[in-house]
């Protein structure tokens, strides 16, 4: 008694997740889809330029030493990709005021921190997506197998239809998760890699300044 009971209990508790977990794969999907639009965006929208950057913090430095930083900040917002532009802003209002050293490590410190938590949504993703699936693809068995029992092949065709395509989208979205994975955190580290070079010659010009101050 005691037995049929539990089984009874987990079979409803168990059927009773098949639709949160559709509604759920649904949700992933069609963010999924967004995910891939927003991807394409990015990619139209980034404009790199080393030699720019390079020649805009260089000139930027100069104005550093020279005590000219209003100008090095406007300098600096002038840059036209958007993805770092958005940071060299940051630089600059810290060009302004003191404690620029500290502040350049602090600004490198929370954009590594931004792009790890922009990364999250997309490792959740490319787990959760799967992990739905699958939970999609056994629930519907068990009235696949009731039905099969009693010889309703209609509802077990519907219960195996839902089963595979849980499994299909569930793989899709983890898919595109972890394409989007990839290819994101290669931009994310070489927009790293460029601001960290900004910085460096931003040190090296405020070195160079107080040395020749204080020669």
């Amino acid at each position: 008694m005691i037995y049929e009971t539990a089984v009874s209990l987990l079979y409803v508790f168990s059927t009773s997740l098949l639709y949160p977990d559709i509604i759920g794969l649904l949700i992933l999907f069609t963010w999924s889809l967004i995910l891939v639009g927003s991807m394409i965006q990015e990619y139209t929208s980034r404009r790199r330029d080393v030699k720019e950057l390079e020649e805009i913090v260089l000139r930027a430095a100069s104005l550093v030493s020279s005590g000219m930083s209003e100008d090095a900040a406007d300098l600096l917002r002038s840059y036209r990709s958007p993805q770092v532009a958005g940071v060299l802003m940051e630089i600059a209002r810290s060009l302004e005021g003191s404690m620029l050293r500290v502040r350049l490590d602090k600004i490198l410190q929370d954009v590594e921190l931004d792009m790890a938590r922009r990364l999250e949504p997309l490792r959740i993703g490319m787990r959760l997506g799967p992990i739905l699936g699958l939970m999609g693809t056994l629930i519907p068995m068990g009235p696949a197998l009731v039905s099969l029992s009693k010889g309703d092949i209609q509802s077990m065709a519907s219960s195996l239809i839902i089963a595979f395509a849980t499994t299909v989208i569930g793989l899709v979205v983890g898919g595109i998760c972890y394409c989007s994975l990839l290819i994101r955190n290669r931009w994310y580290h070489q927009d790293l890699s460029d601001l960290e070079y900004a910085a460096a010659i931003l040190r090296r010009a405020m070195d160079e300044g107080q040395d020749g101050r204080s020669g």
